[in-house]
């Protein structure tokens, strides 16, 4: 998979500028870019440490499975210390008393066929680990995705949060006129409880834009899983981006997203697992014929130098070590027959996991077509509405110009005001969501396509 950098990241969703306006930080507040969030995310995130994890534990699989063809050998040693009666295979004599004796030896084993059962599992551990290594790639796209739907969705919360402090500071600026009209006797008073009833509805929406703000934020920690005060600032890009910009076609997107997308790939590496596994679940059927070598002697204290001629010395360890060495070198071929139907059992769940791995992959297809259907007509829509608000913002904020001047001039009543305000208000969020809408929705068809 193509590594999607920070710096890309920030030039494809550029242009936040244009929609979106921060508050300058004040010295307590930290600055935080999209970058450094997409960093933290990637050090501190558990599901994608996690992932990258369970690839290199595949690969230590892979390598297991590779040296598995390499001979094993064992050493053992021993002494024993018998006190009775024994028979002591060395001098083929019964013995009563103490006998001490040691029996080491050094065994190998090589297998020269198993029904090619190793070569399947070296196969199905290197389609585990090119499915565990799409899995990560897959993580940090999700991670991606998740770290910058938060991000802007924190954005947008707090552009809100300024389009409604403009509407409170207006109509407060309102409500000193009306109030100084209303002491000359010019306007009535319900005038004036009206701003103030309308003014303490925006206070209430301020609340609730800025707890959504707060959760936003609070979200993008959680998902970068760092830990500390969140009173930091989120930094807007500045990279412009044209939302004029001719699409490909979905099923250009469609082609590319489907050749690219890690999920599929780690899901057609499990695949091909799964019928590796199948295969060794066969291959245990077949009988298994390996080489086998034994080094070995006998020890025993019961060996003497010389009891003919009266030397009842006990020959040296060492020295009947060399004196009782053997060596043997066997086929060795296991037919396995019966084992309660085990290995029966074990072809059968096999089985089962291929047509669910079949499965699971044309779940995957269908769910990323699914997503970029929708993602794709996302974008189209978002950038017919931003067309449509561009147009249409220019006449709103003229009308509401207009109504503001015949309002104070008293030629219309509050209502009317309020509703022209609301139409302009509404537009400029309309713009600034489908702006945000067509960054993060056109970044989620790049981050498929790769």
């Amino acid at each position: 998979m193509k590594n999607v950098s920070s710096k890309a990241l920030l030039k494809k969703l550029g242009g936040l500028a244009v929609c979106l306006s921060l508050a300058a930080a004040v010295q307590a507040q930290e600055m935080l870019t999209l970058e450094q969030s997409l960093n933290l995310a990637r050090q501190h995130n558990v599901t994608l440490r996690q992932a990258k994890y369970n690839h290199t534990k595949a690969d230590i699989n892979v390598n297991r499975s590779k040296f598995s063809y390499l001979p094993t050998v064992s050493a053992n040693a021993d002494v024993n210390k018998i006190n009775g009666q024994t028979f002591d295979n060395v001098t083929g004599q019964v013995k009563n008393g103490t006998t001490t004796t040691s029996f080491p030896y050094l065994a190998g084993q090589v297998v020269l066929f198993d029904g090619f059962t190793k070569l399947f599992e070296l196969k199905r551990a290197k389609q585990q680990a090119e499915a565990s290594s799409y899995a990560a790639q897959q993580a940090e796209i999700e991670l991606e995705t998740n770290i910058t739907n938060f991000y802007l969705q924190a954005l947008l919360d707090h552009e809100n949060i300024t389009i409604v402090r403009e509407r409170i500071k207006l109509l407060e600026g309102q409500l000193d006129k009306m109030e100084k009209l209303e002491r000359a006797g010019v306007r009535a008073q319900d005038e004036v409880y009206q701003i103030k009833a309308q003014i303490a509805t925006e206070k209430l929406n301020l609340i609730t834009f800025q707890n959504n703000y707060r959760r936003a934020k609070l979200q993008l920690a959680q998902e970068m899983n760092v830990e500390g005060n969140q009173e930091y600032v989120l930094q807007t890009p500045t990279t412009p981006l044209d939302l004029n910009m001719s699409l490909p076609t979905e099923q250009d997107v469609m082609a590319r997203a489907l050749g690219h997308s890690p999920l599929i790939k780690s899901s057609t590496a499990s695949l091909e697992a799964a019928k590796s596994n199948l295969k060794v679940a066969r291959s245990n059927f077949s009988p298994t014929l390996s080489l086998e070598g034994v080094l070995s002697s006998n020890y025993t204290s019961n060996v003497l130098k010389d009891p003919a001629n009266g030397d009842f010395t006990t020959i040296p360890y060492f020295n009947q070590l060399e004196l009782n060495q053997r060596k043997i070198v066997g086929l060795n071929l296991n037919i396995p027959l019966f084992n309660g139907l085990n290995r029966h059992y074990d072809a059968q769940t096999a089985r089962i996991d291929l047509r669910n791995a079949e499965l699971d992959l044309i779940a995957r297809q269908n769910q990323l077509r699914q997503t970029i259907q929708q993602v794709y007509q996302d974008v189209l829509a978002a950038q017919e509405k931003y067309n449509t608000v561009m147009a249409n913002l220019e006449y709103t904020e003229k009308a509401f110009e207009s109504a503001k001047k015949r309002y104070e001039m008293g030629t219309i009543d509050f209502f009317a005001y309020m509703e022209s305000l609301n139409n302009k208000n509404r537009a400029q969020t309309e713009l600034l969501q489908s702006k945000c809408e067509f960054y993060f929705k056109q970044r989620i068809l790049e981050l498929y396509q790769g």
